[in-house]
């Protein structure tokens, strides 16, 4: 069913094809070699400390650099700004080559440089996506971008099952999202331009104010409470989709999890489990957008969403060393916890349809959503240093600050989760 919907999506819609595909992509070379991480830093003593100082200045330059290019994209159209990221794509897994620290943390820095794409392809869906679609379309998009996590593993899986040298050597992988990225770029240059506003003088001093007040968080914030007058009920959305990417911190946990934790899984294994668990999520991410999500309140679903993922969350933390307990778990997250970035980033992208600088607001919201992915990170590494099961506990209450904000949700951004505001025909 899955699989039928993207090949009618390819013929209704190339572009948007087109988008989803560069999207999926991205998402995967940035991934893929993430489960063999660990190798780049193994001679090193408090390795962990290294892996977190690459996520560090990976989400920094991400927190600088995102606001530029969505700035940038407004002004000058979105495709010379995807191709510039896409070359910057390209030259990231080049520098995984050499396996050591060095080209772990240059790896980081080039993708952080270049991780406004997402920002940018978001951008992208809201400028073609037909306005009684527009809820369908970016949500689909906002859940491959958050998916990416899992896509990544899930691809390279596919090369360690077949493949027994990369179950403990990252080069094969890497060779595989240097081929990805060549592909990319390729895709970007097909890309055709979607801001069909006047064409805009590019003024440096504007870019570095943009890139010096990403710096200042508050300022960044104070930003987006300036959108939020604009487009009222902006801001309450907007701080559903931070508290999801807290709890989705569990996404970049989960590979550590399996194999280090009470579980034991071969990167063999692991593999088998990142194919199923991607596949089955990203298939209910599919038919939900397209044929559900309409008939249904989504404040309503989020508060249901977060409510089963907190008993996700047990479900993972006790599964103890049983594969089956871990299957079970995953299919139920991926009926409700997989949901959740998409029906959230479907919000948050249709309210900002309705306004204008699209690409400067969702360039914004990437830079803060990189600082609570920050604090997602630290938090996780903080509290497994307790309990392997520990970071699950502050999966779940993000999860239950998520459904009591939107058992509250203020009612301007309450209205925008009614079918009857979304401009569905």
């Amino acid at each position: 069913m899955a699989g039928f919907f993207v090949y009618t999506l390819m013929f209704k819609n190339p572009k948007l094809a087109l988008v989803y595909g560069i999207t999926f992509i991205d998402a995967v070379v940035a991934g893929g070699v993430g489960p063999l991480f660990n190798k780049y830093t193994e001679t090193l003593s408090a390795k962990q400390v290294w892996v977190m100082a690459g996520s560090a200045l990976l989400l920094g330059l991400q927190l600088v650099l995102s606001p530029v290019l969505g700035a940038l994209s407004d002004k000058i159209g979105r495709r010379p700004v995807l191709i510039g990221t896409a070359l910057g794509s390209l030259l990231a897994p080049f520098l995984l080559l050499p396996v050591n620290v060095g080209g772990y943390l240059s790896n980081r820095a080039v993708e952080g440089t270049t991780n406004g794409m997402s920002s940018v392809l978001r951008s992208a869906v809201v400028d073609m996506a037909p306005k009684q679609d527009m809820m369908q379309q970016t949500s689909i998009q906002g859940s491959i971008t958050a998916l990416g996590a899992l896509f990544g593993p899930a691809v390279g899986g596919v090369l360690i099952i077949a493949l027994a040298q990369a179950r403990f050597d990252p080069i094969p992988i890497v060779i595989m999202c240097i081929g990805l990225a060549v592909l990319n770029v390729v895709l970007t240059f097909i890309f055709k331009e979607t801001n069909q506003k006047e064409k805009q003088p590019v003024e440096l001093k504007e870019l570095k104010a943009k890139a010096l007040n990403a710096i200042k968080v508050k300022t960044l914030w104070d930003q987006l409470a300036e959108v939020d007058k604009k487009l009222e009920g902006f801001k309450d959305l907007y701080i559903l989709q931070l508290l999801s990417l807290l709890a989705l911190g569990y996404y970049n946990y989960f590979i550590a999890y399996l194999i280090v934790g009470d579980l034991g899984l071969t990167p063999k294994q692991a593999s088998f489990f990142f194919i199923y668990y991607s596949l089955i999520t990203f298939a209910t991410n599919l038919l939900f957008f397209q044929f559900a999500v309409k008939h249904v309140n989504q404040r309503k679903m989020l508060i249901v969403l977060a409510f089963v993922g907190i008993g996700v969350m047990g479900l993972y933390a006790f599964t103890g060393g049983s594969v089956m307990m871990l299957y079970i778990a995953a299919t139920v997250d991926s009926l409700s916890i997989g949901l959740l970035a998409g029906l959230i980033s479907g919000l948050t992208s249709q309210l900002v349809s309705k306004g204008e600088g699209q690409g400067s607001i969702f360039g914004d919201t990437q830079a803060l959503g990189g600082v609570a992915s920050f604090m997602a990170a630290v938090a996780t590494t903080l509290l497994t240093a307790v309990d392997a099961r520990a970071p699950f506990i502050f999966y779940a209450l993000a999860l239950g600050v998520i459904a009591y904000r939107a058992i509250y949700l203020p009612e301007a951004s309450a209205k925008e989760t009614e079918p009857a505001n979304q401009n569905y025909v």
